[in-house]
């Protein structure tokens, strides 16, 4: 059977996400499937776009490519057993009864297949994430196998050491795939709709880029650090709900077993992998490239673009600190196909994409002189917001390159001086954007001024100081407590 499709485009890119498929070179297809909205900045597959051809045999049995799931294992551990048969191996119709070699041939196609195939049915036991790890943290991550150079990829998935993190058995729900997001080798985290309702990510080692500019990377040390990051990130974010309003609901960290087929001489050994996953609101609406800015209204395009600086700084507030936030990873629901005149009503901004980002005040979190300034300078302003003025001075231009603001030198500094110069909700700047040298810098607040009881953003401030933490850290936090999050939202 031959298909066609897409090539997955508008992702959230780290430098192993850029080679070319490994369905490609093994001859697997991604069956047909429907063309599907696009979400978190994956352009999803469309049988009739010719990007490009793959051919597989089209009879995969369900217990060769599906998740597989066994008793709650407490310890983490993958699973052997000696499976030429039990993992639905054997020939089929013509080839019943073909030799090692032919059977040897089938089997390379079949173990290679995707285990996040529409249809496929997943059992996920929750699960509490190892500490987050990684750049921006000091905490070490789990055990890693000293010899993973020398393993194959599939070799170090199948042979790790244990997730970490604590298992709850007793708390389990049953996941079907209904539709694909991202799925095959090289994609790092796989994006799968389950149940129709939800987004499952799914941080599998396996189809994670296994080398960089830099040599061989340890996939399963990459993929346990985008969960427990990411996951940390959305736990943190449940604390504000004005946070939770611009970013997709969340439904928890969980694991699935995945019963995965390694070589051994002519037989193959089925391991079974305990693979983490973030369950999340599924979200139907656009990712900011993928919008043709040209056919929005000026007006339209600063009302939004404003909007998704203040869902930054919302975030921000709340205690996250996301440096992957750009385009690729803001998602725009309720825009018409063709937008005219004022800014239309039902726009909503989403933020997406955490595995990067660092919980600001998580006692893991490197400290840096530069954080505790600008803390201690927000603090004394609250319920006033860090000026967007002051956050975005030089990266305005990853929306400018879009069409999102002005483009020329300097031009989009000056469209952030217009939007915020004179708005209440945030701290006062003082900035001199005709010298390039001048960054923005924060108004002194006098001892005895006060400022206003509401931030502007319809949201009451509730600032909570936590007890002393490690180096000194005070643990305070800002969260913000929506009266009207839709002020937020709507333009």
């Amino acid at each position: 059977m031959t298909v066609q499709c897409a090539e997955v485009c508008g992702v959230k890119v780290q430098p192993r996400d850029n080679a070319t498929s490994g369905l490609a070179r093994l001859g697997i297809t991604l069956s047909l499937l429907p063309p599907l909205t696009l979400l978190c900045g994956f352009t999803t597959i469309h049988p009739g776009r010719k990007y490009g051809e793959y051919t597989m045999e089209s009879q995969l049995s369900q217990s060769s490519c599906g998740a597989q799931v066994g008793d709650c294992i407490r310890g983490n551990a993958p699973r052997t057993s000696t499976a030429p048969d039990d993992a639905g191996l054997q020939p089929q119709g013509d080839n019943a009864g073909s030799s090692d070699s032919e059977a040897s041939n089938i089997n390379i196609e079949r173990i290679s297949a995707t285990p996040y195939a529409v249809g496929s049915t997943l059992i996920a036991t929750r699960h509490k994430p190892h500490e987050p790890f990684g750049i921006g943290y000091s905490t070490g991550g789990p055990p890693m196998l000293e010899n993973w150079k020398t393993l194959s990829q599939r070799e170090l998935c199948c042979t790790r050491l244990p997730l970490g993190g604590q298992t709850v058995c007793e708390d389990q729900i049953t996941l079907t795939i209904t539709n694909v997001i991202r799925i095959g080798f090289n994609k790092a985290a796989q994006l799968v709709v389950v149940n129709k309702t939800m987004i499952a990510k799914i941080f599998d080692p396996l189809y994670y880029r296994n080398y960089d500019e830099y040599g061989r990377v340890n996939v399963v040390y990459d993929a346990d650090s985008d969960y427990s990051r990411e996951a940390v990130a959305y736990e943190q974010l449940q604390k504000s709900t004005a946070a939770k309003e611009v970013t997709p609901a969340f439904y928890g960290t969980w694991t699935i077993h995945v019963n995965t087929l390694l070589p051994d001489g002519k037989q193959y050994k089925k391991y079974t992998r305990q693979v983490p996953l973030i369950l999340m609101e599924y979200i139907h609406g656009e990712t900011m490239p993928n919008i043709d800015v040209e056919n929005l209204p000026e007006q339209t395009r600063s009302h939004l673009l404003k909007r998704i600086l203040d869902v930054d700084i919302i975030i921000f507030h709340a205690g996250v600190d996301n440096s992957d936030y750009c385009p690729r990873n803001i998602m725009i629901t309720g825009l018409p196909d063709h937008s005219a005149g004022d800014a239309p009503d039902g726009l909503a901004v989403k933020a997406i994409d955490f595995n990067v980002a660092i919980v600001r005040h998580h006692p893991r979190a490197h400290e840096n002189q530069w954080k505790r300034k600008i803390d201690e300078e927000r603090e004394a302003w609250l319920p006033k917001l860090l000026s967007p003025m002051v956050r975005w001075y030089s990266g305005i231009d990853e929306f400018s390159t879009y069409g999102w603001c002005p483009s020329g030198e300097g031009e989009a500094e000056l469209w952030l001086l217009e939007q915020y110069w004179n708005d209440e909700r945030y701290i006062p700047v003082n900035w001199d954007p005709s010298n390039p040298n001048d960054r923005p810098r924060l108004v002194e607040l006098e001892s005895d001024s006060e400022t206003s009881v509401d931030s502007g953003l319809g949201m009451d401030m509730i600032v909570e100081k936590g007890e002393e933490g490690e180096e000194g850290d005070r643990g305070s936090g800002v969260e913000l407590d929506d009266h009207s999050a839709s002020a937020v939202q709507s333009l």
